[in-house]
Protein backbone atom coordinates (compact mmCIF):
# COMPACT_ATOMS: atom_id res chain seq x y z
CA UNK A 1 0.00 0.00 0.00
CA UNK A 2 1.57 3.32 -1.08
CA UNK A 3 2.02 6.52 1.21
CA UNK A 4 -0.56 7.87 -0.49
CA UNK A 5 -3.39 5.11 -0.62
CA UNK A 6 -2.40 4.73 3.79
CA UNK A 7 -3.23 8.43 4.27
CA UNK A 8 -6.56 8.11 2.52
CA UNK A 9 -7.40 5.41 4.45
CA UNK A 10 -6.52 7.16 7.95
CA UNK A 11 -8.33 10.02 6.65
CA UNK A 12 -11.80 7.54 5.87
CA UNK A 13 -11.40 6.04 9.48
CA UNK A 14 -11.25 9.54 10.68
CA UNK A 15 -13.86 10.67 8.73
CA UNK A 16 -15.77 7.17 10.02
CA UNK A 17 -15.06 7.62 13.92
CA UNK A 18 -16.23 11.53 13.36
CA UNK A 19 -19.37 11.26 11.91
CA UNK A 20 -20.10 7.94 14.16
CA UNK A 21 -18.73 9.66 16.89
CA UNK A 22 -21.17 12.60 16.35
CA UNK A 23 -23.91 10.48 15.97
CA UNK A 24 -23.40 8.46 19.00
CA UNK A 25 -23.10 12.00 20.79
CA UNK A 26 -26.86 13.30 18.84
CA UNK A 27 -27.97 10.19 19.87
CA UNK A 28 -27.05 10.19 23.92
CA UNK A 29 -28.38 14.48 24.01
CA UNK A 30 -32.07 13.41 22.28
CA UNK A 31 -31.72 10.25 24.91
CA UNK A 32 -31.13 12.29 27.61
CA UNK A 33 -33.47 15.42 26.97
CA UNK A 34 -35.88 13.38 25.99
CA UNK A 35 -35.62 11.32 29.44
CA UNK A 36 -35.73 14.52 31.35
CA UNK A 37 -39.25 15.69 29.27
CA UNK A 38 -40.53 12.73 30.61
CA UNK A 39 -39.47 13.04 34.33
CA UNK A 40 -41.17 17.05 33.92
CA UNK A 41 -44.05 15.50 32.37
CA UNK A 42 -45.05 12.93 34.92
CA UNK A 43 -44.61 16.35 37.30
CA UNK A 44 -45.95 19.17 35.78
CA UNK A 45 -49.24 19.36 34.17
CA UNK A 46 -48.37 22.41 32.17
CA UNK A 47 -45.63 20.26 30.72
CA UNK A 48 -47.69 17.38 29.25
CA UNK A 49 -50.31 19.66 28.25
CA UNK A 50 -47.41 21.32 25.81
CA UNK A 51 -45.36 17.72 25.03
CA UNK A 52 -46.18 17.75 21.65
CA UNK A 53 -44.76 21.09 20.64
CA UNK A 54 -41.18 19.85 22.96
CA UNK A 55 -41.08 16.68 20.95
CA UNK A 56 -39.59 18.18 17.99
CA UNK A 57 -37.47 21.07 19.70
CA UNK A 58 -35.54 17.73 21.66
CA UNK A 59 -35.37 15.49 19.01
CA UNK A 60 -32.82 14.47 16.28
CA UNK A 61 -34.01 11.49 15.14
CA UNK A 62 -37.02 10.34 14.57
CA UNK A 63 -39.67 8.33 17.26
CA UNK A 64 -42.30 7.97 19.05
CA UNK A 65 -42.12 9.65 22.10
CA UNK A 66 -45.83 9.40 22.84
CA UNK A 67 -46.10 5.64 22.98
CA UNK A 68 -42.48 5.38 24.63
CA UNK A 69 -44.43 8.14 27.28
CA UNK A 70 -47.41 5.54 27.91
CA UNK A 71 -45.14 2.21 27.68
CA UNK A 72 -46.65 0.93 24.47
CA UNK A 73 -43.98 0.64 22.39
CA UNK A 74 -43.39 -2.58 20.22
CA UNK A 75 -40.88 -1.46 17.51
CA UNK A 76 -37.13 -3.08 17.73
CA UNK A 77 -35.35 0.07 18.37
CA UNK A 78 -37.51 0.88 21.42
CA UNK A 79 -37.24 -2.60 22.41
CA UNK A 80 -33.37 -1.88 22.04
CA UNK A 81 -33.36 1.36 23.67
CA UNK A 82 -35.60 -0.27 26.29
CA UNK A 83 -33.18 -2.95 26.87
CA UNK A 84 -30.03 -2.20 26.47
CA UNK A 85 -29.80 2.26 26.39
CA UNK A 86 -31.89 2.66 29.29
CA UNK A 87 -30.01 0.34 31.57
CA UNK A 88 -26.89 1.90 30.75
CA UNK A 89 -28.29 5.57 31.54
CA UNK A 90 -29.59 4.74 34.60
CA UNK A 91 -26.24 3.34 35.83
CA UNK A 92 -24.42 5.93 34.89
CA UNK A 93 -27.28 8.25 36.17
CA UNK A 94 -27.04 6.92 39.43
CA UNK A 95 -22.78 6.71 39.42
CA UNK A 96 -22.84 10.28 38.79
CA UNK A 97 -25.41 10.98 41.30
CA UNK A 98 -27.29 12.64 38.61
CA UNK A 99 -31.30 10.89 39.52
CA UNK A 100 -32.70 13.32 41.65
CA UNK A 101 -36.26 12.61 41.19
CA UNK A 102 -37.51 11.61 44.94
CA UNK A 103 -39.35 7.93 45.73
CA UNK A 104 -42.30 9.69 46.71
CA UNK A 105 -43.23 11.81 43.54
CA UNK A 106 -46.64 11.94 42.29
CA UNK A 107 -46.62 9.79 38.32
CA UNK A 108 -48.63 12.64 36.94
CA UNK A 109 -50.08 10.81 34.04
CA UNK A 110 -52.13 8.06 35.87
CA UNK A 111 -54.09 10.89 37.50
CA UNK A 112 -54.38 12.81 33.86
CA UNK A 113 -54.43 9.65 31.41
CA UNK A 114 -57.21 11.13 29.72
CA UNK A 115 -55.92 14.43 29.38
CA UNK A 116 -57.08 17.93 31.36
CA UNK A 117 -60.57 19.27 30.80
CA UNK A 118 -58.89 22.79 31.22
CA UNK A 119 -55.39 24.34 32.09
CA UNK A 120 -56.20 26.91 34.28
CA UNK A 121 -54.28 27.21 38.03
CA UNK A 122 -53.27 23.71 38.23
CA UNK A 123 -52.66 22.12 40.98
CA UNK A 124 -51.06 18.52 41.95
CA UNK A 125 -51.62 16.70 44.89
CA UNK A 126 -50.57 13.12 45.62
CA UNK A 127 -54.01 11.81 45.22
CA UNK A 128 -55.94 14.63 42.88
CA UNK A 129 -55.41 17.78 40.28
CA UNK A 130 -57.01 20.80 40.89
CA UNK A 131 -57.97 23.34 38.75
CA UNK A 132 -58.52 27.04 40.55
CA UNK A 133 -60.93 29.61 39.47
CA UNK A 134 -59.34 32.49 40.42
CA UNK A 135 -62.83 34.63 39.92
CA UNK A 136 -64.96 32.55 42.07
CA UNK A 137 -62.33 31.21 45.09
CA UNK A 138 -63.25 27.47 44.04
CA UNK A 139 -62.00 24.91 42.05
CA UNK A 140 -63.43 24.30 38.19
CA UNK A 141 -62.72 20.70 38.32
CA UNK A 142 -61.04 18.30 40.05
CA UNK A 143 -59.55 15.14 38.94
CA UNK A 144 -59.07 11.49 40.78
CA UNK A 145 -57.99 8.25 40.05
CA UNK A 146 -60.18 4.91 41.86
CA UNK A 147 -58.54 1.36 41.27
CA UNK A 148 -60.36 -1.58 42.29
CA UNK A 149 -57.77 -2.69 44.94
CA UNK A 150 -58.16 0.58 47.20
CA UNK A 151 -58.88 0.97 51.12
CA UNK A 152 -62.56 1.85 51.99
CA UNK A 153 -62.23 5.84 52.85
CA UNK A 154 -64.14 6.18 56.12
CA UNK A 155 -66.95 8.56 55.86
CA UNK A 156 -65.18 10.71 58.19
CA UNK A 157 -61.98 10.94 55.79
CA UNK A 158 -64.21 11.41 52.93
CA UNK A 159 -66.16 14.38 54.74
CA UNK A 160 -62.25 15.58 55.32
CA UNK A 161 -61.58 15.24 51.89
CA UNK A 162 -64.15 17.43 50.58
CA UNK A 163 -63.83 19.65 53.60
CA UNK A 164 -60.08 20.35 52.60
CA UNK A 165 -61.15 20.62 48.48
CA UNK A 166 -64.18 22.59 48.38
CA UNK A 167 -65.13 23.85 51.55
CA UNK A 168 -62.20 25.88 52.21
CA UNK A 169 -61.93 27.07 48.79
CA UNK A 170 -65.72 28.14 48.92
CA UNK A 171 -65.64 29.42 52.45
CA UNK A 172 -68.05 27.54 54.30
CA UNK A 173 -70.37 24.85 54.18
CA UNK A 174 -73.49 26.49 53.23
CA UNK A 175 -72.36 26.81 49.63
CA UNK A 176 -71.91 22.87 49.37
CA UNK A 177 -75.47 21.71 49.56
CA UNK A 178 -75.16 18.64 47.68
CA UNK A 179 -72.50 17.14 49.64
CA UNK A 180 -74.95 16.37 52.78
CA UNK A 181 -77.34 15.50 51.00
CA UNK A 182 -78.16 11.33 49.90
CA UNK A 183 -77.74 11.27 46.33
CA UNK A 184 -74.27 12.50 46.87
CA UNK A 185 -73.50 9.55 49.05
CA UNK A 186 -75.68 7.06 46.73
CA UNK A 187 -72.68 8.57 43.84
CA UNK A 188 -69.30 8.41 45.58
CA UNK A 189 -70.97 4.48 46.31
CA UNK A 190 -71.86 4.23 42.77
CA UNK A 191 -67.70 5.31 41.86
CA UNK A 192 -66.61 2.95 44.55
CA UNK A 193 -68.93 -0.30 43.14
CA UNK A 194 -67.57 0.83 39.91
CA UNK A 195 -64.22 1.08 41.05
CA UNK A 196 -64.41 -2.64 42.39
CA UNK A 197 -66.56 -3.72 38.98
CA UNK A 198 -64.04 -2.78 36.36
CA UNK A 199 -60.85 -2.13 38.42
CA UNK A 200 -59.92 1.80 37.37
CA UNK A 201 -62.18 4.98 37.06
CA UNK A 202 -61.55 8.10 36.46
CA UNK A 203 -63.75 10.89 38.20
CA UNK A 204 -63.80 14.57 37.03
CA UNK A 205 -65.93 16.53 39.89
CA UNK A 206 -66.68 20.36 39.73
CA UNK A 207 -68.98 23.46 40.02
CA UNK A 208 -71.81 24.61 37.61
CA UNK A 209 -73.20 28.00 37.97
CA UNK A 210 -76.31 29.01 36.14
CA UNK A 211 -78.75 31.60 36.79
CA UNK A 212 -82.46 31.24 37.82
CA UNK A 213 -85.12 32.12 35.58
CA UNK A 214 -88.18 33.70 38.05
CA UNK A 215 -91.77 34.88 37.27
CA UNK A 216 -91.85 38.25 34.79
CA UNK A 217 -88.76 36.46 32.47
CA UNK A 218 -86.40 37.81 35.30
CA UNK A 219 -82.68 35.75 35.59
CA UNK A 220 -80.91 35.92 38.75
CA UNK A 221 -77.38 34.09 40.11
CA UNK A 222 -77.13 33.84 43.76
CA UNK A 223 -74.36 34.67 46.03
CA UNK A 224 -72.84 34.46 49.28
CA UNK A 225 -70.73 37.51 51.27
CA UNK A 226 -68.00 36.12 53.07
CA UNK A 227 -65.16 38.36 55.11
CA UNK A 228 -67.17 40.87 52.92
CA UNK A 229 -66.81 39.51 49.48
CA UNK A 230 -69.72 38.26 47.44
CA UNK A 231 -69.17 34.50 46.45
CA UNK A 232 -71.21 32.73 43.94
CA UNK A 233 -73.13 29.90 44.58
CA UNK A 234 -72.83 26.67 42.82
CA UNK A 235 -76.23 25.79 41.34
CA UNK A 236 -75.10 22.37 40.55
CA UNK A 237 -72.08 20.22 40.75
CA UNK A 238 -71.19 17.72 38.25
CA UNK A 239 -69.05 13.83 38.22
CA UNK A 240 -67.67 12.59 34.55
CA UNK A 241 -67.02 9.04 34.86
CA UNK A 242 -64.04 7.67 32.66
CA UNK A 243 -64.53 3.78 33.77
CA UNK A 244 -61.81 1.17 32.44
CA UNK A 245 -62.29 -2.53 32.46
CA UNK A 246 -60.14 -5.19 33.37
CA UNK A 247 -61.96 -7.76 31.00
CA UNK A 248 -59.53 -8.32 27.94
CA UNK A 249 -60.90 -6.70 24.76
CA UNK A 250 -63.36 -4.43 26.30
CA UNK A 251 -63.26 -0.90 26.14
CA UNK A 252 -63.08 1.96 28.50
CA UNK A 253 -66.68 3.88 28.83
CA UNK A 254 -67.77 7.19 29.97
CA UNK A 255 -70.74 8.20 32.43
CA UNK A 256 -71.31 11.89 33.48
CA UNK A 257 -73.95 13.02 36.56
CA UNK A 258 -75.15 16.31 37.24
CA UNK A 259 -76.61 17.17 40.59
CA UNK A 260 -78.36 20.20 42.19
CA UNK A 261 -76.57 22.01 44.61
CA UNK A 262 -80.24 22.25 47.03
CA UNK A 263 -80.99 20.69 50.18
CA UNK A 264 -84.02 19.15 48.34
CA UNK A 265 -82.33 17.74 45.96
CA UNK A 266 -83.03 13.67 45.79
CA UNK A 267 -84.84 11.18 43.37
CA UNK A 268 -82.81 7.87 41.62
CA UNK A 269 -79.47 8.22 40.82
CA UNK A 270 -80.16 7.31 37.18
CA UNK A 271 -82.69 10.46 37.36
CA UNK A 272 -79.43 12.72 37.36
CA UNK A 273 -77.26 11.13 34.22
CA UNK A 274 -76.59 13.53 31.51
CA UNK A 275 -75.05 13.65 28.62
CA UNK A 276 -71.11 14.65 28.93
CA UNK A 277 -72.07 17.73 25.68
CA UNK A 278 -74.72 19.07 28.28
CA UNK A 279 -71.92 19.56 31.01
CA UNK A 280 -69.11 20.71 28.65
CA UNK A 281 -71.72 23.73 27.15
CA UNK A 282 -72.59 25.35 30.88
CA UNK A 283 -68.57 24.21 32.11
CA UNK A 284 -66.83 25.22 28.99
CA UNK A 285 -64.67 22.17 30.07
CA UNK A 286 -63.63 19.70 27.37
CA UNK A 287 -63.52 15.77 28.67
CA UNK A 288 -61.11 13.19 27.03
CA UNK A 289 -61.05 13.52 23.56
CA UNK A 290 -59.59 10.31 23.05
CA UNK A 291 -62.91 8.57 23.67
CA UNK A 292 -64.84 10.50 21.20
CA UNK A 293 -64.99 9.75 17.51
CA UNK A 294 -62.63 11.30 15.45
CA UNK A 295 -63.36 13.14 12.42
CA UNK A 296 -61.03 12.98 9.13
CA UNK A 297 -60.86 15.88 6.06
CA UNK A 298 -60.18 14.77 3.07
CA UNK A 299 -60.45 16.98 0.08
CA UNK A 300 -63.14 19.13 1.03
CA UNK A 301 -65.34 15.91 2.82
CA UNK A 302 -65.57 14.33 5.98
CA UNK A 303 -65.88 11.10 7.24
CA UNK A 304 -66.01 9.73 10.94
CA UNK A 305 -63.21 7.35 12.02
CA UNK A 306 -65.22 4.74 14.35
CA UNK A 307 -62.04 2.55 14.50
CA UNK A 308 -60.77 5.47 16.94
CA UNK A 309 -64.31 5.21 19.01
CA UNK A 310 -63.33 3.69 22.06
CA UNK A 311 -66.79 4.66 24.10
CA UNK A 312 -69.84 5.20 24.48
CA UNK A 313 -72.17 8.19 26.04
CA UNK A 314 -75.35 7.74 27.74
CA UNK A 315 -78.48 9.92 26.97
CA UNK A 316 -79.38 13.07 28.73
CA UNK A 317 -82.24 12.68 31.04
CA UNK A 318 -83.90 16.37 30.91
CA UNK A 319 -82.89 19.77 30.46
CA UNK A 320 -80.34 21.67 33.05
CA UNK A 321 -81.80 24.80 33.57
CA UNK A 322 -85.55 24.64 34.75
CA UNK A 323 -87.95 27.58 33.16
CA UNK A 324 -91.51 28.95 34.61
CA UNK A 325 -94.34 26.87 33.77
CA UNK A 326 -95.45 29.91 31.50
CA UNK A 327 -91.72 30.10 29.99
CA UNK A 328 -90.42 28.56 26.89
CA UNK A 329 -86.87 28.43 25.37
CA UNK A 330 -87.08 27.85 21.99
CA UNK A 331 -83.20 26.75 21.08
CA UNK A 332 -82.31 27.00 17.15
Amino acid sequence: MSINESRVHQWALCALAGVTGFVCGAFVQQEASIRQLFRQIRRDPYVYHHRHKLYPMLSTFRTDHETRLWHRSTSLADKFRELVVSPIFDFVSAALMLNTDAATTTDLLDLIKYGLPSTENLYVHKDYVVSQDMCTNAPRWICEHFRGDYQKIKSDDLNLRYNDVYVLSCGSMSICKAFKRKIWNDLEKYVSSKAVEFGSVYAYTGPIYTPSCHEGGKWTMKYEVFDWIPMPVPSHYFKVLIVESRVPGSHPFMESYIIENSRMVGGKLSDHRVKIAEIERFTGLRFNKVLQPVVQFEKDIFKVNTRAWSGKFEEISEPLVTFPPDKQLNLI
